[in-house]
């Protein structure tokens, strides 16, 4: 019965959202949100096989969550299979693990199964299980393609545009956990995000640029109210040294981008608050490896 279903792995970047708007709709693909974030070429990896039992492993410490990814096997896996997601980036921190996960699974389980769905269905499926999980809006859309990419509309349709750069540096320190449901479920937060959100996507808009998206991100953590004194206190330390920060939205870290060569620097500064952790801005989206 199994005969011809093999193994598959696949892979999908992090992403740190700079900043966001909220698109509620009454349909989960097509709800999401507008925003700008940065793609890693640090991630989640899943891998999956055909096995006698459904089996989800969230590959140990540092492992993705199981939630929504369980959400995507229950749509996709056709036969009994084993299913291990890894990260190599924090959880809870604001790296879009959650999206990364269940974007990688949809992808290793439509190879391993044959399936033979459309890269734009399995995108939606990955999505569709982030919203009714409440633990993303955008992530997987932006983890889709890659870059510094700038999410115009929202849902699981959306054709996001990239701000133009080249490969940088990107640095993080982070100081606890902020569940992205609690932010979600919060009127007032959800105000303060959508008010100021709309004014940071306009203005990056109109000069779309590295830079202006992250003094846009760091406008958004401030007068939201997310970022943390100890935030607050890592993005002063970078800039000193002539670097850009923000906070990873939605998680109680700092994320810094090298402009130009100031990364031993940069990376100084942050180990003043805490363990520092290094990747580079990823142009590739989520891919079978």
């Amino acid at each position: 019965m199994t005969r011809g279903f093999r193994s598959a792995s696949a892979f999908a970047p992090a992403h740190i959202t700079g900043f966001f708007v909220i698109r509620a709709h009454d349909n989960p693909a097509r709800m999401g949100s507008l925003g700008c974030g940065v793609t890693l070429e640090s991630g989640v990896t899943t891998h999956v096989d055909a096995r006698d039992c459904v089996h989800v492993d969230a590959g140990g410490s540092n492992g993705a969550p199981c939630p929504t990814i369980g959400s995507v096997v229950s749509t996709l896996a056709t036969v009994p299979c084993s299913i291990r997601s890894t990260s190599d980036v924090p959880i809870g921190a604001g790296f879009g693990v959650s999206g990364a996960g269940a974007l990688s699974t949809a992808f290793a389980l439509n190879r391993a199964l044959s399936l033979g769905m459309t890269t734009d269905r399995l995108i939606e499926i990955a999505h569709v299980a982030e919203v009714e999980n409440m633990t993303g809006l955008g992530d997987v859309v932006a983890q889709s393609v890659g870059g510094v990419v700038v999410r115009r509309n929202a849902g699981a349709s959306a054709r996001p545009e990239r701000i133009r750069t080249d490969g940088k540096d990107v640095f993080w320190v982070v100081f606890g956990k902020i569940a992205t449901e609690g932010v979600l479920t919060d009127e007032n937060a959800v105000d303060r995000i959508n008010s100021i959100g709309k004014r940071s996507l306009h203005e990056l808009l109109r000069r779309p640029t590295l830079e202006n998206f992250m003094n846009q991100s760091k406008r958004f953590a401030v007068e939201t109210g997310l970022a943390s004194d100890a935030v607050a206190d890592a993005v002063c330390a970078v800039e000193a040294v002539g670097g850009m920060a923000s906070q990873a939205i939605i998680g109680d870290a700092i994320f810094a981008i090298d402009p130009d060569g100031r990364g031993g620097a940069i990376r100084s500064a942050l180990s003043e608050f805490g363990s520092v952790g290094r990747s580079r801005i990823s142009f590739r989206g989520v891919r079978l490896i």
